[in-house]
């Protein structure tokens, strides 16, 4: 849960994460701490217990919502101003990129690519945090800059001086990405009744054994003659049976 909305507004309950969060973050450090003790037991012939807590995981996990206690003594809320900036979604002249400048190094590699504007040595520009108390003011500027500009044109851009943008995309925009291309990501299946589409792929590869699929979902009642008849040992008669009742 993210926390409600504050003194400033007290109406704001909590507000769930998307998703089921929980689930899905135990379920991938389990993994993770499996695969590690596997590793162990082939490198020191015994195995060992594992214990996962989900509370924990999700608490390792909360980023700045949590570093704001220890460092700032603030409590995230859904609302409020921010400490920190530029760390926020802005729009350019095609679309949108999360612009994120958290290190003083980041934030001169930005400027440096805006061509050195006279505002950015503003005093009230001068260090993240002032930029945080007048971001009403430097989001103006950015937005001037960031409507002349192509999303990929920015991104190319800061990226060539280590500042992590990155590009809001639409399914359309990944599907179309030059890098998931070059990677190879998105794959085209045929499938009987579905046709051809693009469908992702594996998000990592093996060296040794490359990842593909091979075949596409089946069809309604494709294999049962393979599970009922081969594996389950019922005979064609019994199968024929089942399908007359519309069973299977």
């Amino acid at each position: 849960m993210l926390n409600g909305g504050g003194s400033a507004h007290p109406e704001m309950p909590p507000l769930k994460t998307f998703g089921s969060q929980s689930g899905f973050q135990g379920g991938v450090h389990a993994a993770t701490a499996t695969m590690g003790a596997v590793l162990a037991q082939a490198r020191d012939g015994e195995g060992q217990h594992i214990d996962v807590s989900i509370q924990e995981v999700l608490a390792s996990q909360l980023e700045l919502t949590f570093e704001y206690w220890p460092y700032m003594k603030m409590i995230a809320t859904r609302l409020g101003r921010k400490p920190i900036q530029p760390m926020e979604a802005l729009e350019c002249k095609d679309g949108w990129i999360y612009a994120c400048c958290v290190e003083e190094h980041q934030w001169r590699g930005v400027v440096e690519t805006m061509g050195n504007p006279d505002w950015a040595n503003e005093e009230i520009f001068s260090d993240r945090f002032k930029r945080a108390e007048n971001w009403e003011a430097l989001e103006l500027f950015l937005k001037e800059y960031l409507s002349e500009h192509t999303v990929l044109e920015v991104y190319k851009a800061v990226q060539q001086r280590r500042v992590p943008f990155a590009p809001v995309s639409t399914m359309g925009d990944l599907i179309n990405s030059e890098h998931l291309k070059a990677r190879g990501f998105f794959v085209e299946i045929t499938q009987p009744q579905a046709g051809t589409h693009k469908y992702p792929g594996a998000p990592l590869k093996y060296g040794a054994t490359p990842w593909a699929i091979r075949l596409p979902a089946p069809v309604l009642g494709q294999h049962n003659e393979e599970i009922y008849g081969r594996r389950l040992g019922l005979p064609q008669e019994k199968i024929a049976e089942l399908k007359q009742a519309g069973v299977i």
